[in-house]
């Protein structure tokens, strides 16, 4: 079932606010779908073909990093309710450096494992993050549409794949689909940073009810002409990029009811927060034409155990180009296409 999402406030006297690029939009929100059960996506995704007549392709990709106790409990349903009924065509796993059995335990699910380090289209990346993880799974894959799903899902069942994909083999006006969740503990940066900065920035994408969800799916097409930042502000910087290029009505949202995952600690949610916050204030000064500030540095600054003691944390502030922008793309796609 599709309901609208109000993305809009209202001004005193009654006015729509529609925010500093003019746009009081709708998000399209996919409270149900018709695709839920597996056979069905499977139907649906044969009913459509590429532009060149092949069969449609959809790939899932895990990024995972000591991932060992969740991604079998991941990879398996997807690999066995989805894969088995040509629903899906292939699981990735991006195995970014773990120093447990992810990597064993993927491919003992059914999963395709790369190692991170050793993939392409870069070997080497410094101070990796999981924006650079995602851009290696892209390139690796072979999907017309790539979905994400986070790795740590302590429970996790294959609808949460179907229902992100379903609305873009339906909808040809979307370029991506992100998941939110009924039930949720977590948030944390979403409320103290991302839902600010998109007041501030993106007002048409107020209605997105998890804006940073590691569960999301797109049209290859597009996030091929994305940036990717390599940490952690890559969530966001997705739905600014398409939300600029594409137009806020080329998003959309869906119910996945739950998610209950693994944790981070708090400092690890100032680094997140601040690496957002960079990521978004870089794409806002990038689009006027004008720099980063000089002065403003790439650290997080945390006060330590001492009194008056500041310990400093980088942050990772590097971005990858867009893959389409790179010299083996367009053989690399002519290939998956054949």
């Amino acid at each position: 079932m599709l309901v609208q999402e109000p993305a809009s406030h209202t001004r005193r006297g009654g006015l729509p606010d529609r925010g500093a690029k003019g746009r009081a939009v709708t998000i399209k929100t996919f409270l149900g779908s018709d695709t839920d059960r597996p056979q069905d996506l499977a139907a649906a995704k044969r009913a459509r073909t590429t532009p060149t007549g092949a069969d449609f392709r959809v790939s899932v990709v895990i990024p995972a990093r000591n991932c060992a106790k969740t991604i079998e409990g991941v990879v398996t349903p997807i690999v066995e309710d989805l894969m088995t009924v040509g629903a899906i065509d292939e699981v990735i796993v991006v195995n970014h450096d773990s120093l447990d059995d992810t990597a064993r335990l993927a491919a003992r699910a059914g999963a395709r494992v790369i190692d991170f380090s050793a993939a392409g289209p870069i070997t080497r990346i410094p101070d990796s993050g999981k924006g650079s993880v995602m851009w290696k799974g892209i390139w690796a894959s072979t999907g017309d549409i790539v979905v994400f799903i986070d790795g740590d899902h302590l429970r996790f069942d294959s609808s949460k794949v179907s229902r992100l994909v379903g609305p873009l083999l339906r909808d040809p006006a979307l370029h991506h689909v992100r998941g939110f969740y009924d039930r949720y503990e977590g948030g944390r940066t979403t409320e103290a940073m991302a839902r600010p900065v998109l007041s501030l920035l993106h007002p048409e994408l107020a209605g997105m009810r998890q804006p940073l969800s590691g569960e999301h799916a797109s049209r290859r097409a597009t996030l091929a002409e994305l940036i990717f930042p390599v940490g952690w502000g890559t969530e966001f910087s997705i739905l600014d990029q398409i939300s600029r290029r594409h137009g806020a009505p080329a998003i959309g949202q869906v119910d996945l009811h739950y998610k209950q995952h693994t944790k981070g600690d708090w400092a690890h949610i100032s680094l997140q927060a601040f690496e957002l916050l960079y990521v978004a204030l870089r794409t806002e000064l990038r689009t006027q034409g004008r720099e980063l500030p000089e002065h403003w540095g790439s650290v997080v600054m945390t006060p330590g155990e001492r009194p008056g003691e500041v310990l400093p944390r980088p942050a990772r502030t590097a971005e990858l180009p867009p893959l389409a922008s790179l010299p083996g793309w367009a053989d690399r796609e002519r290939e998956r296409s054949d």
